[in-house]
Protein backbone atom coordinates (compact mmCIF):
# COMPACT_ATOMS: atom_id res chain seq x y z
CA UNK A 1 0.00 0.00 0.00
CA UNK A 2 1.71 3.39 -0.93
CA UNK A 3 2.07 6.60 1.38
CA UNK A 4 -0.72 8.08 -0.29
CA UNK A 5 -3.02 5.47 0.43
CA UNK A 6 -2.16 4.86 4.29
CA UNK A 7 -2.63 8.16 5.15
CA UNK A 8 -6.21 8.24 3.04
CA UNK A 9 -7.21 5.47 4.92
CA UNK A 10 -6.14 6.77 8.49
CA UNK A 11 -7.84 10.09 8.17
CA UNK A 12 -10.94 7.81 6.55
CA UNK A 13 -10.56 5.79 9.78
CA UNK A 14 -10.47 9.00 11.76
CA UNK A 15 -13.25 10.18 10.74
CA UNK A 16 -15.15 6.96 11.04
CA UNK A 17 -14.41 7.06 14.58
CA UNK A 18 -15.42 11.04 14.62
CA UNK A 19 -19.04 10.50 13.24
CA UNK A 20 -19.87 7.30 15.45
CA UNK A 21 -20.29 10.18 18.39
CA UNK A 22 -22.78 12.00 15.59
CA UNK A 23 -24.33 9.19 14.83
CA UNK A 24 -25.10 8.39 18.59
CA UNK A 25 -25.82 11.64 19.66
CA UNK A 26 -28.42 12.84 16.88
CA UNK A 27 -30.28 9.41 16.83
CA UNK A 28 -30.35 9.51 21.07
CA UNK A 29 -31.00 13.38 20.66
CA UNK A 30 -34.04 12.17 17.83
CA UNK A 31 -35.32 9.82 20.23
CA UNK A 32 -35.50 12.31 23.01
CA UNK A 33 -37.05 15.00 20.74
CA UNK A 34 -39.73 12.08 19.75
CA UNK A 35 -40.83 10.81 23.25
CA UNK A 36 -41.46 14.41 24.15
CA UNK A 37 -43.39 15.16 20.79
CA UNK A 38 -45.38 12.12 22.21
CA UNK A 39 -46.03 13.81 25.71
CA UNK A 40 -46.36 17.42 24.04
CA UNK A 41 -48.47 17.92 20.72
CA UNK A 42 -46.82 21.39 20.37
CA UNK A 43 -43.09 19.48 19.54
CA UNK A 44 -44.61 17.69 16.65
CA UNK A 45 -44.35 19.00 13.37
CA UNK A 46 -42.10 18.79 10.24
CA UNK A 47 -39.23 19.57 12.05
CA UNK A 48 -38.93 16.61 14.13
CA UNK A 49 -39.42 14.33 10.76
CA UNK A 50 -36.77 16.12 9.50
CA UNK A 51 -34.47 15.83 12.41
CA UNK A 52 -35.63 11.84 12.53
CA UNK A 53 -34.96 11.92 9.05
CA UNK A 54 -31.56 13.19 9.35
CA UNK A 55 -30.21 11.39 12.28
CA UNK A 56 -31.18 8.01 10.31
CA UNK A 57 -29.33 9.19 7.75
CA UNK A 58 -26.01 9.16 9.77
CA UNK A 59 -26.47 5.29 10.32
CA UNK A 60 -26.56 5.34 6.24
CA UNK A 61 -23.06 7.37 5.89
CA UNK A 62 -22.03 5.32 8.68
CA UNK A 63 -21.98 2.23 7.12
CA UNK A 64 -21.19 3.58 3.95
CA UNK A 65 -17.96 5.14 5.17
CA UNK A 66 -17.19 1.90 7.24
CA UNK A 67 -17.40 -0.42 4.30
CA UNK A 68 -14.92 1.74 2.12
CA UNK A 69 -12.76 1.92 4.94
CA UNK A 70 -12.91 -1.61 5.39
CA UNK A 71 -12.52 -2.21 1.52
CA UNK A 72 -9.28 0.48 1.56
CA UNK A 73 -6.91 -0.36 4.62
CA UNK A 74 -8.13 -3.94 4.79
CA UNK A 75 -8.55 -4.11 8.65
CA UNK A 76 -11.13 -6.17 9.73
CA UNK A 77 -13.44 -4.48 12.44
CA UNK A 78 -14.73 -8.19 13.36
CA UNK A 79 -18.06 -9.69 12.71
CA UNK A 80 -19.72 -7.97 15.69
CA UNK A 81 -18.76 -4.24 14.39
CA UNK A 82 -20.72 -5.32 11.30
CA UNK A 83 -23.34 -6.89 12.40
CA UNK A 84 -24.27 -3.69 14.53
CA UNK A 85 -23.71 -1.48 11.14
CA UNK A 86 -25.94 -3.50 9.22
CA UNK A 87 -28.95 -4.19 12.04
CA UNK A 88 -28.75 -0.15 12.22
CA UNK A 89 -30.20 -0.34 8.58
CA UNK A 90 -31.87 -3.02 8.99
CA UNK A 91 -33.57 -1.26 11.88
CA UNK A 92 -34.48 2.63 9.91
CA UNK A 93 -36.12 -0.33 7.36
CA UNK A 94 -38.33 -2.12 10.24
CA UNK A 95 -39.48 1.60 11.72
CA UNK A 96 -40.12 3.05 8.73
CA UNK A 97 -42.30 -0.29 7.28
CA UNK A 98 -44.45 0.10 10.70
CA UNK A 99 -44.89 4.14 10.63
CA UNK A 100 -48.59 3.21 9.38
CA UNK A 101 -49.88 0.69 11.29
CA UNK A 102 -48.17 2.75 14.32
CA UNK A 103 -49.63 5.92 13.37
CA UNK A 104 -51.40 6.56 16.47
CA UNK A 105 -48.24 5.65 18.55
CA UNK A 106 -45.64 7.04 15.37
CA UNK A 107 -43.44 9.26 17.94
CA UNK A 108 -43.51 6.62 20.56
CA UNK A 109 -42.57 3.84 17.58
CA UNK A 110 -39.69 6.67 16.16
CA UNK A 111 -38.32 7.89 20.13
CA UNK A 112 -37.81 3.75 20.51
CA UNK A 113 -36.37 3.12 17.16
CA UNK A 114 -33.90 6.19 17.72
CA UNK A 115 -32.96 5.13 21.10
CA UNK A 116 -32.25 1.70 19.43
CA UNK A 117 -29.96 3.28 16.82
CA UNK A 118 -28.30 5.35 19.04
CA UNK A 119 -27.98 1.67 21.93
CA UNK A 120 -26.17 0.21 18.12
CA UNK A 121 -24.26 3.02 18.06
CA UNK A 122 -22.85 3.08 21.12
CA UNK A 123 -22.16 -0.98 21.23
CA UNK A 124 -20.55 -0.48 18.02
CA UNK A 125 -18.19 1.95 19.04
CA UNK A 126 -17.12 -0.01 22.31
CA UNK A 127 -16.38 -3.24 19.72
CA UNK A 128 -13.94 -1.05 17.58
Amino acid sequence: MSTASVLAATQLAGFHDWFSWVVMLANAAAGGWALGAHFRPRLRGWPLWAFIAAAQCTVFAQVIVGVVLENRSGADPGDLHRLYGFAAIAAVAIVYAYRIQLAHRRELLYAGGSFFLAGLAIRAMILS
